[in-house]
Formats: structure tokens, C-alpha cells, sequence
């Protein structure tokens, strides 16, 4: 039995495309996805300068495939096959030249070919329209105009020679097989990570007025189905989907909003697993000032009017000859937080700072600019871009007292009771919401880590995936020790609780 027959088709996918990418310098992902779009028939369009290697990356594709039917056409003759091709390739794709448009736009309508590759120098967004073919062809593969320095030594020597490859023959890929595979592909299931960021690519587009085509979506959904395929597994990982982070789709709203709705989804993703440790601190905080202000809280119930549906405490003053009535919100009376209180249109008022120092007396202190001009001025100045620039200095300007309608309120007394045993409770909650999901990011890490010999992972976008994981894990890490301190604050707010 050969040797071949023993490999799985992981490895032998990983091996072919080793072999066909040998002599393509800085060309080879390129490579590994137009082989992802032949073996899903997903119609394409190579976009470069001249020189640039579209021909040498498609020889090297049509190298890995044997038994195939290919029919390539430049300027010349467009004798259009009476039967289906497996490849039908249209070189110098000119948009603006009718004898060419005509015969791609017959490929199209008349299905005489299971796929489509133009390959030419036009800017794809003006040419496919041009062409009317821009909802037809499904990926728009751009060659860059040359190599990186750093891959300069390696295109001068024989690594960049693109005749200098070989490919076995044992590995190269049949019709049938294609078509057997085909079917097996669609039996992947499309995992519910998977389809957070589809959706969310869904409602981007929405909200931006770009058309995906049922088409093209299920054009999408089999490239990630294929390449979950042949890595070996039954249903799609969000490292499927990584190459729509790529530039592929010929028009620059079409990209702009499909990379806009995977980044946002890829987001949505992570924080199902971990939410975002800013997010986690500042509820945290949030919390802790809810744990003060019930256990300083002394049982007084207070003259309160109610603004969106919470309970405020209002205060007068005057600035510069002008009566100002500023309102601080009852939650924050035991409280040591500054806080911006609303002003008489409810809005929060930035020129003032308020502070209950721990008790009910509220310090409140103005921006000098409001205290030396009045409130109205400052208004004024403030729309001044070169002054709303700088920071504002707060100055103390009066300490009030609330005002106390009775004292020491059984019922004020339980509701701080409970206020504080709530608050007690959430915060260890936080606690260990944020230690789970260092475990769970962990995991998604050793297990995304997994995925990095798949045959068709695009490593760039792969990296970034694995560095934002990381990422998350180290603010998070960071969090959780953070969270010595939150305890010890609990820990000294929970003897308010009987």
C-alpha cells in the first residue's frame, strides 16, 4: 500500500500545499486560499500588477489538482465550451474590452464552469461593476506590488524561483475526489461561535446599506465549513472564519463593513468567554461605592425629588449672581467618590463636582472659570474649541447639608440592610465571574493553539486572534489581583450586615 493511502486528509492537504508553494516567495497564503475557493467553487478574481505572480501562483494551484478540465482564455478567441469545465481562466481581464465581458458573462449565466478565475490589473471595484459581474464573482484575491525586504534574499536565490517545485503525484487532488469532499463539506456543522461573528457581519452590513447575496453568504459559510473539513473536524472554530478579515471583497464598503462586523463579532466572541476587565472593574467600583454608601448610610430619610426614576437630592447655590439648584443622586450620600451632579435640565453638569465625604453633608466644588464668570459665561466659553481644550480646576465652593425629613427610618434602616447585603453578594459574584473566565480563557487559548497546522489558517490574522486572547488574559490576570484589595473592601463592608 503507498504511503500516501496512510495519510488523513489533513496531512495530506498540509503536505500538498507545501509542495505547491515552494518557489512562491511572500505569495503563500495567497496560494492557499485560491486552492480554498477552486475546492469550493467560489468564482474569483486575482488582482495585480503585472510581475506581480498571478500566473505563477495559478500554475501551481492547477498543478496540485490532475483529471482536471481547464479551458484559459485571453484576448484572442472565445470559443466557449459546449460542456462544463472545471476551470474556466479568463487572463487580462479587461472589463472595457465586449468580446471579453460577453463571453464571462456566458460562463456565468450559463453555468460552463464549476470555477470561474479572472486574473488582470484592473482595480476591482470599478472593473467588476463595469463588467456587471460584481455580485458574481465572490473573492477578490490582491497580489502586492512586490516582496518585503526581509524576503528579498529568498526571491534571488533558487527558493524564489517558481519553476523550482514538484509535486507529487500521489497527493495531487481528482474531480471525484473534489465532488466527494464537496458533499462531505457540507455535513460540517456551523458552530453558534461561528455564527456570532456571521451575525454579527450581518448587522454591519445592515446598518451599511451593503448587499450579501444569499449566494455569496453560502459561499462563505462553505469556506469555513471546508476548511473545519480538511482540519480534521465535524463542525466550524471561530479560526474558520479568520480570513474574513481580509481585503477580499472588491468593493471598499463591502470590505470596510464585513471587517468591521468580524471585529465586532470576534469582540462579541471573546467576551462570551471573558468579559472585558475594564467592563469587570468598573462594575466592580460601581459596587464598592454601593457597599459604602449603605453601610455609611445612617437611616435618615431625605427631601428627594425623582428624576428617571431615581431618587435625587437637590442643592442651591449662587455663582457669580446666578441661582444654580444642582441634584446628587441619593445613592451617593456615605460616599467618598467625586461625582458630577445634574443640573436644573437634568444633564450631567461638568462645571460642578459634588462629594458626601463619607457622610450627608455635600461638598460641592465649580470650575474656577464657572465661579470667576458665572455658569452662563463659562457656557459660552466652553464651545470655544481652544478653551473646552484644557482641564478644568475645581475649586471648593460650599459644603451643604441635606435635608432631613426623619431620622432614623426603621424602614430606610432595612433597606440599607439589604442594599448592603445585595451589594456584598454581587461583588463576590464579579469575583468569580473574573477567576472562571481566567480558566476559560485559558483553555481557549491551549485549545485555539491546536488549530495552527490546520491547512488553510491564515497565520496573520491568526496571530492577531491568538495576541487579543492574550491580551485579554493579562488585563484580566491583572484584574484578578486587584481583586486582593475588592476583597478586603467586602470584606470590611460586610460588618455592616447583621
Amino acid at each position: 500500500m503507498a504511503e500516501g493511502e496512510f495519510m488523513t486528509i489533513a496531512e495530506r492537504i498540509q503536505k500538498l500545499l507545501s509542495e505547491a508553494e515552494q518557489g512562491l516567495v511572500e505569495r503563500e497564503n495567497i496560494l492557499r486560499l485560491l486552492f480554498l475557493a477552486v475546492l469550493t467553487r467560489q468564482s474569483t478574481y486575482l488582482y495585480g500588477r503585472a510581475g506581480s505572480g498571478k500566473r505563477s501562483v495559478v500554475t501551481h494551484m492547477l498543478a496540485g489538482f490532475k483529471g482536471l478540465s481547464v479551458q484559459t482564455y485571453g484576448r484572442r478567441s472565445f470559443n466557449l465550451p459546449t460542456e462544463p469545465a472545471n476551470i474556466i481562466l479568463f487572463t487580462s481581464f479587461d472589463s472595457g474590452f465586449p468580446p471579453m465581458t460577453s463571453a464571462i458573462n456566458a460562463v456565468i449565466d450559463e453555468h460552463l464552469a464549476h470555477e470561474l478565475i479572472l486574473s488582470g490589473r484592473l482595480r476591482p471595484d470599478a472593473s467588476l461593476s463595469q463588467a456587471g459581474i460584481s455580485d458574481s464573482i465572490h473573492l477578490v484575491i490582491s497580489f502586492p506590488d512586490s516582496v518585503s525586504p526581509s524576503a528579498l534574499k529568498d526571491l534571488l536565490s533558487d527558493a524564489g524561483d517558481p519553476s523550482n517545485y514538484a509535486i507529487s503525484d500521489d497527493l495531487k487532488i481528482t474531480p471525484a475526489e473534489v465532488q466527494k469532499w464537496s458533499e462531505e463539506i457540507e455535513k460540517i456543522q456551523i458552530s453558534e461561535d461561528s455564527l456570532i461573528i456571521l451575525k454579527a457581519i450581518a448587522v454591519e452590513c445592515e446598518r451599511s446599506n451593503v448587499y450579501i447575496s444569499a449566494r455569496r453568504w453560502r459561499g462563505l459559510a462553505k469556506m469555513a465549513r471546508a476548511q473545519a473539513f480538511f482540519a480534521g473536524r465535524s463542525q466550524t472554530s471561530v479560526t474558520d472564519l479568520l480570513f474574513l478579515s481580509e481585503d477580499l471583497w472588491g468593493k471598499r464598503a463591502t470590505s470596510e463593513a464585513i471587517r468591521k462586523g468580524y471585529t465586532d463579532g470576534l469582540y462579541e466572541f471573546l467576551n462570551a468567554y471573558a468579559p472585558d476587565p475594564e467592563c469587570l472593574r468598573k462594575t466592580t467600583q460601581e459596587l464598592l461605592i454601593s457597599a459604602e454608601h449603605y453601610k455609611n448610610a445612617n437611616g435618615n430619610r431625605y427631601k428627594t425629588i425623582t428624576i428617571n426614576g431615581e431618587e435625587y437630592i437637590s442643592y442651591s447655590i449662587t455663582v457669580f449672581n446666578e441661582p444654580i439648584t444642582l441634584f446628587a443622586p441619593l445613592s451617593r450620600v456615605g460616599t467618598n467618590e467625586d461625582f458630577h451632579p445634574l443640573n436644573a435640565l437634568h444633564h450631567e453638569e461638568t462645571r460642578a463636582k459634588c462629594n458626601f465625604m463619607g457622610g450627608d453633608v455635600c461638598k460641592i466644588s465649580i470650575d474656577s472659570k464657572a465661579k470667576r464668570n458665572g455658569m452662563r459665561a463659562s457656557s459660552i466659553m466652553q464651545n470655544n474649541s481652544s478653551v473646552s481644550n484644557s482641564t478644568p480646576v475645581y475649586e471648593d465652593y460650599a459644603k451643604l447639608p441635606s435635608e432631613i425629613l426623619q431620622t432614623n427610618d426603621p424602614e430606610i434602616m432595612e433597606q440599607n440592610k439589604l442594599g448592603l447585603q445585595n451589594a456584598h453578594e454581587k461583588l463576590y459574584e464579579v469575583i468569580t465571574q473574573a477567576l472562571q473566565s481566567l480558566k476559560s480563557l485559558k483553555s481557549l487559548y491551549t485549545n485555539s493553539s491546536e488549530f495552527q497546522n490546520d491547512p488553510f489558517l491564515p497565520m496573520r490574522p491568526y496571530k492577531s486572534y491568538m495576541d487579543m486572547i492574550l491580551k485579554r488574559y493579562k488585563a484580566l490576570s491583572a484584574f484578578c489581583k486587584e481583586l486582593q484589595q475588592y476583597e478586603a473592601a467586602i470584606a470590611q463592608a460586610s460588618t455592616g450586615i447583621q
